[in-house]
């Protein structure tokens, strides 16, 4: 496809150092394989261009459309890699130079795994001991700088310490790498021997830089060895799609690009290929709220029509079952599974999602953190089992962990009679009220709730069955039933996961405030980050949904939805009549509700319909949780009904408490039955 004149201008411009800032949907990736044409057909030798990215897929996309456009270079010829897959090339050619030797072993996930094992250690908590270890590699840290750089309180990380220098060790011995060492140990050899260093730079003349904002200390290290001697850089992101600080990853290096790379040239594509209008409109009212951002004002090419839904429910069930009626209903309708997808923020909450696509036999495929069995809870849960039939077991070790909680459960466990012990059903009992007490006193209410709600699930299971054998064989059989989807299936994926994918229709699911955004997240910009790429997946239907009550505990909505919310958003909340029986798609009555609202602002169906569905009247204080919210929804233009229907105060309360808290009379108000109700009250 030929460049639009933004995307042309980034594509063309040669200033030594550039960026180009994407948004979703802009073309990112014809804007980079634009360039690459760009340069061969200016003159340049294809073999002194190095594009790198993220991904195998990326790199394979690449080298499909520059092959597509230029026939004389084949695919395989072009130096497009992956950052380990060109810090890997390197280092096999030229081992030597990184202390490694001629024949160079890259251990994968069971020969890491076999480390562990071996020696009869186990590791049984929310992060997996092998994502600890390649994220501190990934910012640079052995394990002594590792240890060195913990907090005092950081019980968690003490705790990884001498997994990660055993496993530090055995690499070592064998002379072996992992995925995570592989840039890291390229630097490494780069500065220590600035000759070998420059013999890799200067074989190019360009760098393409994919995803930008994604790069991490040791891959900012090697684009800085190639700028260095005078490589021209051209990288291409956006800083509002950085969610992999937990790998490392750094917005401020896009953020910073200028002040890093005095003189460099920026560019800004202003056109989203994606997105229907009101989608668009969605997504910078929301990704605004951040600080630490450039602004695009990018515009939507697809001027067609587009649904957003937000429905409250009562139960996590109620969410599940309506959403999958909903995607029944757009199958009937024609539209293929594939083209849907229902998103979350963490894997738990899809697990109810599972259930109810099954019982309307809708195909579905797990993406992510979609594991229920691989949860640290599950998998105590099952250990246990394994425990008190063999308490020497070593799947029982193995499942439970060598640390604080597995210690403690197994002393609880031991306190459990022989003759309890031969009956599976007593068991699971028992094991059931251990495994849901066994988190820290300091943890918060929500983190208790999300754990016992799936101990819950685990049990209800395991008392289906007759032995812990019996219970493996079915969790094989869950397991390998999520790993081979049907060819045409929805899509149920973390958002990190659904990363630089697109759908029709897109279901976010779990909105309330501690799920989304993450309840155990400091950092609420990345949170809206994350709601960000979410809402960016979709071309034209959105259904964002909430439940008044999650993991056994009442749940407020997030507060990303007051500040996304604008007029043509459709907002029905959980305690309004007939809630849990609407599907989270917009229905003729709504469509033309909207109509007229645009129509005519001043008309009496929004005015009669409040007083039916809006909370009545209470004398209970405002809290300042229900103030932030009020001040953040009156913000965002939110009109009084809906305001009444989130807050579940009457209109009267709502507008006394604007007045109190001096939003009213100081500015217009913006919905024509707040001014109704404001006149009422001023006189």
């Amino acid at each position: 496809m030929p460049l639009d004149p933004s995307q042309r201008g980034a594509a063309t411009c040669d200033a030594p150092i550039q960026l180009t800032l994407a948004g979703p949907g802009s073309g990112k990736t014809s804007t980079l394989t634009g360039r690459f044409i760009h340069l061969v057909r200016q003159g340049v030798d294809p073999r002194r261009i190095l594009a790198v990215t993220f991904t195998k897929k990326a790199v394979e996309e690449m080298r499909q459309r520059i092959s597509a456009a230029l026939p004389d270079l084949l695919p395989k010829h072009l130096e497009i890699f992956t950052f380990h897959g060109f810090a890997y090339r390197c280092l096999r050619r030229n081992p030597a130079a990184a202390g490694l030797p001629s024949a160079i072993q890259i251990w994968d996930t069971p020969e890491q795994r076999a480390v562990f094992s071996k020696r009869r250690m186990y590791w049984n908590e929310d992060e997996d001991i092998l994502d600890i270890i390649g994220s501190a590699k990934e910012r640079l840290l052995d394990a002594r700088t590792f240890e060195a750089a913990l907090n005092r309180g950081d019980e968690l990380g003490r705790s990884a310490v001498e997994f990660f220098r055993v496993y530090e060790d055995a690499l070592n011995r064998a002379g072996a790498i992992d995925f995570a060492d592989m840039v890291p140990r390229l630097v490494q050899a780069m500065d220590g021997d600035p000759n070998y260093g420059r013999s890799i730079v200067r074989a190019y003349d360009h760098l393409l830089v994919d995803e930008y904002q994604d790069v991490n200390p040791g891959q900012d290290l090697l684009i800085s060895h190639f700028v260095r001697v005078g490589v021209k850089l051209w990288a291409v992101g956006d800083d509002d799609q950085t969610l992999y600080a937990f790998r490392a990853s750094d917005v401020g290096y896009i953020l910073n690009f200028q002040e890093r790379y005095p003189g460099s040239q920026v560019h800004i594509l202003d056109r989203n290929y994606r997105s229907a209008p009101g989608i668009v409109r969605t997504a910078k009212k929301l990704i605004r709220k951040n600080e630490g951002r450039v602004d695009k004002d990018y515009s939507a090419v697809n001027q067609g029509p587009c649904d957003i839904v937000v429905r409250g429910y009562s139960l996590p069930a109620v969410e599940a079952r309506q959403v999958a009626a909903a995607i029944s209903q757009l199958i009937s309708k024609g539209l293929e599974p594939r083209q849907m997808a229902v998103l979350y923020r963490s894997g738990t909450i899809g697990i109810h999602f599972q259930a109810a696509l099954r019982a309307l036999d809708i195909p579905f495929e797990v993406r992510g953190a979609g594991d229920f069995w691989q949860s640290s809870p599950a998998k105590l849960f099952v250990g246990s089992l394994f425990y008190l039939r063999d308490s020497k077991s070593a799947a029982a070790l193995e499942k439970m962990g060598m640390g604080k909680r597995g210690d403690i459960t197994r002393e609880r466990l031991d306190l459990i009679d022989r003759r309890t012990r031969r009956d599976f059903q007593s068991s699971c009992a028992h094991v059931q009220r251990i495994i849901a007490e066994a988190l820290p006193i300091r943890a918060s209410g929500r983190e208790r709730a999300e754990w016992e709600s799936i101990v819950d699930g685990v049990a209800m299971l395991a008392t289906s069955c007759s032995s812990v054998e019996e219970l493996e064989m079915r969790i094989a059989e869950q397991t390998q039933a999520t790993k081979r989807p049907h060819a045409n299936s929805v899509v149920l994926s973390t958002v990190h996961s659904a990363k630089g994918l697109e759908w029709d229709t897109v279901f976010l699911v779990g909105l309330e405030d501690g799920v989304m955004p993450h309840g155990n997240s400091a950092d609420t910009e990345e949170e809206r980050r994350v709601a960000y790429v979410a809402i960016t997946r979709t071309k034209r239907r959105l259904a964002l949904t909430y439940a008044a009550e999650r993991f056994g505990t009442k749940s407020d909505p997030s507060p990303f939805l007051f500040e996304m919310h604008h007029p043509e958003v459709i907002w029905t909340g959980p305690n309004m009549a007939g809630a849990d029986s609407r599907v989270p798609l917009a229905s003729l009555g709504e469509r033309a509700q909207l109509a007229t609202k645009r129509s005519h602002p001043t008309s009496g169906p929004t005015a009669r319909r409040s007083s039916r569905e809006t909370p009545s009247p209470g004398s209970r204080p405002w809290t300042s949780r229900e103030d932030t919210r009020l001040q953040a929804a009156y913000a965002s233009s939110t009109s009084l009904e809906e305001m009444s229907l989130i807050l579940k105060r009457s209109p009267d309360e709502i507008v006394s408490r604007l007045v109190a808290l001096k939003f009213l009379p100081n500015r217009n108000p913006h919905d024509a039955l707040l001014a109704e109700y404001l006149r009422r009250s001023l006189r």
